[in-house]
């Protein structure tokens, strides 16, 4: 059931083997719009927020983690109401999932509105926030009337099944990868696809679709894209359905052309990894023009690929392990710690989730290998909890973590944890990083009573610095 970590929705699908067949930085940059007051202000900056994506309730949690860290608010996204919180009958599910924030909006991936196969991308102007006091609740009555936005909040029908995840071009416009498939399903045998949106003409007709039903390699069920340069002139995709890697070039001109042209001057090549009931669904930039590709399964040890910019494979997987963490399994999301360059290699952080629950230290090169394992994260209730997601600050000095219940989180108590700490690296070469001033977000705040308080699934994490009105 262990899959059920990237998504609300995955229960079903799990990694041990059956009958049948996420730039990386979650960072904004610096986004100097908006209110003194409410939930996205910021009166003396800079400020730092983190945003999560609380999947499988319904619900947008918002942090501030400038100094002392404490609950700003939360965005209720339960648009077709379930009074029980549970989310887990017919339809009921909405699915908050990829997040930006720029200078005016907040934008929200919502998966499952208006229906199950058919997602939505919603904007909340910041301004909208203004006035909210901390801690509470900008409810759906604020900005829905059963079947329409209102109050400025915008939204794009995608008409495509599983729309879920985000990148923000430099050029404002934004880039959704698209799942393509029934995450309930056995098998993801459908081809995704990037499309490009302008965010100032949000009409379904509007819409760029770039398909990745690549001729050598069609990349099905694509899971975590990610922007593999600054000016994110190509995207590697994690293909969990084809067990491949795919690498989207988008066109020098990208930024001047309509979206529809935009996505037919994309080009892709694609590459198959292992194949064999793994998951397929993680990868990552090294920060020199290469990606960390991520397979796990519950039998083996996680196989960790380099693969370059034009889906060559630079090396064979690695899948040692050090003595001390021999059991390690189920991975899930990769971020990039130290870039590669200057004659060192890149370091990432690797969540790790069954059944060694933790952080682990991954050392590039041709053959990548987890070298070491965060200390002093203490705080993650390993007995229940383990870390689905992961965020750096821009700063990489500061890690946020995902973490929640691995055994059918949809009727789990809803106790998991979402942390934020600080990172010493003064032995990163030696592959030695220790978490320090580690402070759990949601202590204290559970509530069984009040779904509003359960956290089953945090399992998309955004870290924005914001600068002042």
């Amino acid at each position: 059931m262990s899959l059920v970590s990237s998504s609300g929705c995955l229960e079903d699908n799990p990694t041990e083997p059956t009958s049948g067949s996420d730039t990386d930085d979650t960072t904004t940059g610096d986004t100097t719009a908006g209110p003194e007051d409410g939930l996205l202000a910021c009166a003396t900056p800079p400020c730092t927020v983190l945003v999560v994506s609380q999947t499988l309730d319904d619900r947008i949690d918002i942090y501030d983690v400038t100094a002392a860290p404490y609950l700003r608010g939360r965005i209720g996204t339960d648009l077709k109401p379930d009074p029980s919180g549970e989310q887990t009958e017919g339809n009921r599910l909405d699915e908050p999932y990829g997040l930006l924030l720029d200078g005016t909006h907040l934008w929200a991936a919502i998966g499952h509105y208006p229906d199950t196969d058919r997602g939505s991308l919603v904007g909340f102007p910041r301004s909208a926030f203004a006035g909210l006091g901390q801690g509470e609740l900008f409810s759906e009555e604020r900005y829905f009337d059963t079947d329409k936005f209102i109050g400025g909040v915008q939204s794009l029908p995608f008409g495509r099944q599983e729309a879920i995840f985000l990148l923000q071009h430099p050029s404002g416009r934004i880039l959704v990868g698209v799942f393509a498939n029934d995450l309930r399903a056995a098998s993801w045998p459908d081809p995704s696809e990037v499309l490009v949106v302008d965010p100032n003409d949000l009409r379904p007709e509007a819409i760029g679709a770039f398909s990745l039903d690549l001729d050598t390699n069609p990349c099905n069920g694509g899971w975590k894209f990610v922007g593999l340069d600054d000016d994110l002139s190509r995207i590697g995709v994690a293909c969990d359905g084809s067990e491949s890697v795919a690498v989207v070039t988008l066109p020098d001109d990208f930024a001047d052309l309509a979206p529809a042209d935009a996505a037919a001057g994309m080009s892709a090549c694609s590459t198959p990894l292992s194949s064999g009931n793994l998951s397929t669904q993680f990868v990552a930039p090294d920060g020199a023009g290469n990606l960390l590709a991520v397979q796990s399964q519950i039998l083996e040890p996680p196989k960790l690929w380099s693969i370059n910019g034009n889906c060559g494979v630079n090396g064979a997987p690695g899948d040692d392990l050090p003595a001390e963490l021999s059991m390690v399994r189920v991975v899930r999301e990769p971020v990039l710690l130290r870039p590669a360059g200057g004659g060192q290699p890149a370091m990432w952080l690797l969540a790790s989730e069954t059944p060694v629950p933790g952080i682990l230290i991954v050392r590039g090169g041709a053959t990548p290998t987890v070298c070491g394992q965060v200390g002093g994260l203490d705080a993650i209730e390993t007995a229940e909890n383990a870390p689905f997601a992961l965020a750096l600050d821009a700063t990489r000095t500061h890690l946020a973590i995902g973490a929640g219940p691995v055994s059918n989180p949809p009727f789990a108590a809803g106790r998991g944890q979402v942390l934020w700490a600080g990172l010493d690296l003064a032995d990163l070469d030696s592959c030695v990083v220790e978490a320090t001033d580690v402070v759990d977000l949601t202590e204290g705040s559970y509530q069984a009573t009040d779904p509003r308080t359960w956290v089953r699934a945090p399992n998309m994490l955004l870290i924005a610095e914001l600068g002042g009105s």
